[in-house]
């Protein structure tokens, strides 16, 4: 049964990626694509490279508060690994990396649950605040904007008290020594500039014919990313992550035209920058 069930998600996500480019090449075209790829320059791309690689070292570093590695280098390349893993493998099961990277670092399933569960919850609260944050600022909302993004932290320490109240031991125990005020307050930042960096970097492999404005674009990525959780997408995200970014931008009055591309090419770019990393951190990081 759960075998077919797995057949069965894996043809579904095949249908939905296969329907999207089939989609792109009816409505848009792959000509109009390579155009907009010509329009871009060696200089953004590696300016849009630096700041998705920023958003890794912000990762990397919520690992170092949270896990007893000390170790940045080797943190980063785990964090590379599992985020690739992530993007490639089906149905979140690319977050099984992580705890057998971390095994053989002789950390147990038990001892890296914890501190992977924290971090999550910071990616989806840094994901909502920066939504809001994004979605007030396209309103024009800008004090207001500011203010929520400031005020998030508060939320998020409410939300942490609260679980202790519910007296599990090992969380208790993880809470004292890793979920202090100040380390809340860190891992909200990191991962709200993780984020911030991962997007505008998106804004460098956006030729400016495109014509998005910053919040628009931290909207629709915002959108792009929150499909991740979904529990069935395409493979890769294609169709699925286009579906966010894309349909967010056309409820906002962009032109199918410019959703799709604009959806495409982040795409294209997170996917290959990702390999790009992985593939850097094979090389020089391989002993760690």
């Amino acid at each position: 049964m759960k075998k077919s069930l797995k057949i069965f998600e894996l043809f579904v996500a095949f249908l939905i990626s296969a329907g999207f480019v089939y989609l792109f090449y009816k409505v848009i075209g792959f000509d109009k694509l390579i155009q907009f790829f010509k329009q871009l320059s060696i200089f953004d791309l590696l300016i849009a490279f630096f700041f998705y690689t920023l958003s890794y070292i912000t990762r990397a570093f919520r690992w170092f508060i949270t896990l007893h590695i000390k170790d940045f280098l080797k943190l980063f390349k785990i964090t590379v690994y599992n985020t690739v893993f992530n993007i490639f493998m089906p149905f979140r099961t690319g977050e099984l990396s992580f705890f057998y990277m971390l095994k053989k670092e002789n950390l147990s399933f038990s001892e890296s649950l914890l501190p992977f569960i924290t971090v999550r919850l910071f990616d989806g609260f840094s994901l909502i605040a920066v939504f809001v944050f994004s979605f007030l600022l396209y309103k024009q909302y800008i004090g207001l904007s500011i203010v929520t993004l400031l005020l998030f932290p508060f939320f998020i320490f409410s939300f942490f008290r609260l679980a202790t109240s519910l007296k599990i031991k090992k969380f208790n125990e993880f809470s004292k020594t890793k979920l202090s005020i100040k380390n809340i307050l860190t891992l909200y930042l990191l991962s709200v500039f993780t984020l911030i960096f991962k997007f505008t970097g998106f804004l460098f492999v956006l030729p400016e014919s495109l014509n998005l404005s910053l919040s628009e674009l931290f909207l629709a990525s915002s959108a792009g990313d929150l499909t991740t959780v979904l529990p069935i997408h395409g493979i890769a995200g294609i169709g699925t992550y286009e579906g966010g970014f894309a349909g967010l931008l056309i409820l906002l009055g962009a032109d199918k035209d410019t959703a799709l591309l604009s959806s495409t090419m982040v795409h294209i770019f997170l996917l290959l920058s990702s390999l790009i990393l992985a593939f850097i951190s094979f090389v020089f990081l391989r002993k760690r």
